[in-house]
Formats: structure tokens, C-alpha cells, sequence
């Protein structure tokens, strides 16, 4: 029976180990890639203070199991020296790029105008003396403006009261022409109407004058008929006045025939004359005409 050593590893042991650790890495890799880069939100832009940004750095890796040695009594067989894979390194995240966030640009303010300075009173004091002087020389020139204004008002008041005068003067003469010619007209007229009234009595007068005319002048308007008034053909005279109204009167008829007078008589009253004119007047006119009767 050979003798076992009791301290050396099983070689199933230091396989389980080695895919352990194997396992772990396999573990811890998938466990870093599963870790994403947070996403950096840009907002607006805004006037606010800078923002702090944290970086997140991914979680180590865990620590290797240490695998604790197992002696057995029993004598292993020599242990082949197994050369330990090398470990994978630890896949480091990518770091996040840091986003500077820009600062706002601030718009030039507008430049304040600073006023001027107000201008300071350099005009020297003047003493009391100076400035009683300064005053009673604005007092005469105030006198002397007053002066001039009232003297300036004077004429312009003695100028008003001219022509107003000149005015009334003007209308007076001119009251004085109208009533002469009224009163030469007046006169004119009178004399005028005198010398109507007298023409229209000379007229009057001349036209109540009887003024002898002839059968041949008479303007009949309805002529007498003086046949059939007797057997016999024969000669008569009439005359008859005749007023400026046309009326025929004072018939007078000549002649032997009595009734045949008497008929030319009654004829004539029933006929009719216009009124006989001389210079435009009617006047009273005397005919005297002859007819034949038969």
C-alpha cells in the first residue's frame, strides 16, 4: 500500500477553483459593460449659475475568492503545476464627456448719461452800493417805458377822435348835399307839375271850345241810314255837336220836308260817333254836313 500525501490538492478542487475565478471575471466584465454612461441633458440656456457636474464612476470590481487549502490525510498524487490563466483585465467604463456649459452672454448694458454739471453762477457779486445803483436805474427805465406807452396811447386816442370827427363832418356835408338836391327836386317837380296842370287846363279849356269839322271827319261807329225817308230825291243839311264823350247832340236838320227833317232827326239820335281829337285831346267838335235823301 503506498502512502498517500494528504497535503497536496485535489486536482477537481483546483479546477472547481480556477472556473470560479473564471467564472467571477466572466461576471464582472458583463457587469461593466451592463453599466451605460448617463446622458447628459443640455437645457436652454439660462441666466443661472454654473451647474456642478459629478462624475459617476463605475462600481470596482469585486475581490478574487481566496480559496482556502484543503488538507487531507490521504497522500495525493503529485500535483501537476498548472500555470494560472492570466486574469482579464477589468474593463474600464468610458468616462462621460463633460459638457462645459456655456455662460451666457450678457448684452452690453446701455452707458448711463451722466448729466452735465450744472454751470455754477460766476457772475460776481455785486456790492450794495452797485446793487442799489442797478435798482433805481430799472426804476427810472420803467418810469420811462410807462411814459412812452402812455404818450403812444394819447396819440392813438387824439388820431381816434380826429376821424371820428372827420367821419361825422363827412356824413354832415353829405346830409347837407342830399337835403339841397332833395329840395331842387322838389322844386323841379313842383314846377313841373305846374306846368302839367296848366297845359291840362289850357287843354281842358281849348277842348270845351267847340271845333268845326265836316260830315268827311266824323269817325262813325254806327252810321245813320237816310234812305227811304221820302218819295222824292232831295238835299238836306244837318248840324249836330258832338261831346268829347262822343255824344251826339243839338240836332239841327234844314229842308221844305218836314217829315222827312223829322226822320234825318230821329236817325241821327240812334246813330253812333267817336269823339273827334286835336292834338291828342278830345275836344267838342260842330259838324255841319249835307245828305241826300230819297
Amino acid at each position: 500500500m503506498s502512502s498517500t500525501n494528504l497535503d497536496a490538492p485535489s486536482p477537481k478542487l483546483t479546477l472547481a477553483t480556477i472556473a470560479v475565478v473564471v467564472g467571477l471575471h466572466v461576471l464582472t466584465a458583463v457587469a461593466l459593460a451592463a453599466v451605460k454612461t448617463p446622458e447628459m441633458k443640455v437645457e436652454p440656456e439660462k441666466v443661472t449659475p454654473p451647474i456642478e457636474i459629478e462624475l459617476i464612476t463605475p462600481p470596482p470590481p469585486p475581490p478574487p475568492v481566496e480559496v482556502e487549502e484543503i488538507n487531507l490525510k490521504e497522500d495525493p498524487e503529485p500535483v501537476r503545476e498548472v500555470k494560472p490563466k492570466p486574469k482579464a483585465k477589468p474593463v474600464a467604463a468610458p468616462k462621460p464627456k463633460v459638457v462645459e456649459k456655456k455662460q451666457p452672454v450678457e448684452k452690453p448694458k446701455p452707458a448711463k448719461l451722466t448729466p452735465p454739471p450744472a454751470k455754477q453762477d460766476t457772475t460776481p457779486k455785486k456790492s450794495p452800493d452797485t446793487q442799489a445803483a442797478d435798482k433805481q436805474l430799472e426804476i427810472l427805465a420803467a418810469k420811462a417805458a410807462q411814459a412812452r406807452r402812455d404818450e403812444l396811447l394819447a396819440q392813438q386816442k387824439e388820431r381816434a377822435n380826429a376821424n371820428a370827427q372827420a367821419i361825422k363832418d363827412a356824413a354832415a356835408a353829405q346830409a347837407i348835399k342830399d337835403a339841397a338836391a332833395a329840395k331842387a327836386a322838389a322844386d323841379a317837380q313842383a314846377k313841373a307839375d305846374a306846368r302839367a296842370k296848366a297845359d291840362a287846363e289850357a287843354a281842358a279849356a281849348a277842348s270845351n271850345t267847340p271845333q268845326s269839322f265836316s260830315g268827311s271827319d266824323a269817325s262813325w261807329i254806327v252810321a245813320p241810314d237816310f234812305t227811304g225817308i221820302s218819295s222824292k230825291s232831295q238835299t238836306l243839311t244837318i248840324r249836330f255837336t258832338v261831346t268829347k264823350q262822343g255824344v251826339i247832340q243839338s240836332i239841327n236838320v234844314s229842308g221844305k220836308d218836314r217829315d222827312a227833317v223829322r226822320e234825318v232827326k230821329r236817325r241821327m239820335g240812334n246813330s253812333k260817333i267817336k269823339p273827334f281829337i286835336r292834338g291828342g285831346v278830345a275836344v267838342v267838335g260842330n259838324v255841319t254836313m249835307s245828305v241826300v235823301v230819297q
